[in-house]
């Protein structure tokens, strides 16, 4: 009986092959078509706007090195920074790349091991985290990465080692202000500094413990404008709905309460709602994260508030008496002031119905 049935199952078995080559046959096909159609934009290895460009017009990227040739990976999650190459040996673990955002640079401490001093920058940033490969110094280790950014023109302007000069885990330190988590190892080394990079100011802050090191660039890039529309009758539906706005589109020179050029289309928007409704009263109120003195934050905010209600009364005409405005510093969070971006939705303006 059986040497009946196995000529019928290997006749099944082959008519199963054939329809297996013929599919992966037509997938192949469709593959090669669908390359055919695609739309590709070659961008260069770390041009990130290039990048963010091609994949906001809906086309693949392919990216390539200085001489053309196609780079493996995805260039922008997954990939070292072109600014600097790793240690020889070291292994990437993690990458995480924003076109733009606010960072806190450590450049100090008011006394050595305690509350540290830090510098806010804006732009795209690149955090990177290697593991240190064995038997190798966190001193080695500091001086070649130094070594090659001082060869591209790079100057430390701050740099500590060891627990009792870089600071406690304990005090407000290196993880959580940006995320350099040194561990409880006693031998950390950090250093900081600056060097012109593609036409941008680059900050480059290194920190090291046995088994780890961390790389972060700031690239003081503007930030891209437009993408966002403020509305004044979408203002208007969220204050009556919610007597609270959230004020989009303003931005302030880093620490200061400056208002730049790119927060005019909000403040003409604001203006418009207000000219509409001229018995609309407002009170315009500044919030900050947790991060520094809570007194120097709450007269940020004040002095951020006051800039958008003397802004709105100087350049538009509205009138004194319909605009107060109050600075709460991070007292009214509405997300953790542990994450980076926790902290961002924290730095904020909002209107408010009295």
């Amino acid at each position: 009986m059986l040497a009946f049935a196995f000529p019928a199952y290997a006749q099944n078995f082959g008519d199963r092959l054939r329809r297996t080559v013929e599919r992966a046959a037509e997938s192949e096909v469709q593959r090669r078509a669908d390359q055919e159609t695609r739309r590709v934009t070659r961008c260069a290895l770390g041009d990130q706007r290039c990048i963010d460009q091609a994949r906001r017009d809906g086309n693949e990227v392919e990216i390539v090195d200085s001489r053309g040739s196609p780079v493996q990976g995805n260039g922008d999650t997954e990939r070292d920074h072109p600014l600097i190459t790793p240690y020889a040996g070291s292994v990437l673990r993690q990458r995480q790349a924003e076109a733009f955002n606010e960072y806190a640079r450590i450049i100090g401490h008011d006394v050595p091991g305690r509350s540290v001093v830090t510098e806010r920058l804006e732009g795209r940033l690149t955090r990177l985290r290697y593991d240190n490969p064995e038997g190798r110094s966190t001193l080695e280790i500091s001086r070649n990465y130094r070594g090659a950014l001082e060869a591209q023109g790079f100057r430390v302007d701050y740099e500590c080692s060891g627990r009792d000069e870089c600071g406690s885990i304990r005090n407000p330190g290196f993880n959580r202000i940006n995320g350099m988590n040194l561990g409880v190892a006693r031998d950390v080394r950090y250093f900081t500094g600056k060097l012109r990079w593609n036409d941008v100011d680059a900050y480059v802050s290194i920190a090291i413990n046995p088994d780890v090191t961390f790389v972060h660039v700031l690239e003081a890039t503007p930030m891209e404008t437009g993408m966002v529309g403020v509305d004044a009758a979408a203002m208007a539906a969220g204050l009556e709905r919610d007597g609270r706005i959230e004020l989009q589109g303003i931005y302030f020179d880093t620490g200061r309460a400056t208002l730049t050029a790119e927060s005019t289309p909000a403040l003409e928007q604001v203006a418009a709602l207000l000219r509409n409704q001229p018995g609309l009263q407002l009170r315009v109120v500044g919030h900050t994260d947790s991060q520094g003195d809570f007194q120097d934050n709450v007269k940020l905010s004040q002095d951020r508030a006051e800039a958008v209600r003397l802004a709105l009364m100087g350049r538009y005409g509205i009138d004194a008496e319909r605009l107060t405005a109050q600075g709460v510093g991070p007292s009214v969070p509405v997300a953790s002031n542990d994450t980076e971006e926790g902290r961002a939705r924290n730095r904020r303006v909002e209107l408010v119905k009295p």
